[in-house]
């Protein structure tokens, strides 16, 4: 794939070697087999901010790519939707609906 923009930035964070794509709002850790889910946030709040959310993508298993030990985070819009576990926000898009409809408020 061919793009217009630099590649991706290569850093030491944490003693993990790790890529950052600010552009796709991607950020690669590469690691031992061994990190936990703070070291990941840890990581993720280092490089976009305490304020910034992200995801990690279980894709279906014909997708999968799992040929290095390396974990993906991508960055989240302000407006891209994510679970809600604390009911702070309302719903904008359908898998929030569907993900309020099957935790109904008592």
């Amino acid at each position: 794939m061919q793009h217009d923009y630099p590649d991706p930035v290569e850093m030491d964070a944490m003693g993990f070697a790790v890529m950052v794509d600010d552009r796709l709002g991607h950020l690669a850790v590469t690691h031992d087999g061994t990190i936990t889910w703070d070291q990941l946030q840890a990581i993720k709040n280092l490089i976009w901010g305490v304020d910034a959310r992200a995801i990690e993508v279980y894709p279906v298993q014909p997708s999968v790519v799992n040929n290095t030990q390396m974990r993906h985070l991508w960055r989240l819009g302000k407006d891209d939707f994510a679970p809600d576990l604390l009911g702070r926000y309302e719903a904008k898009q359908t898998l929030e609906q569907r993900f309020r409809s099957a935790w109904p408020d008592p």
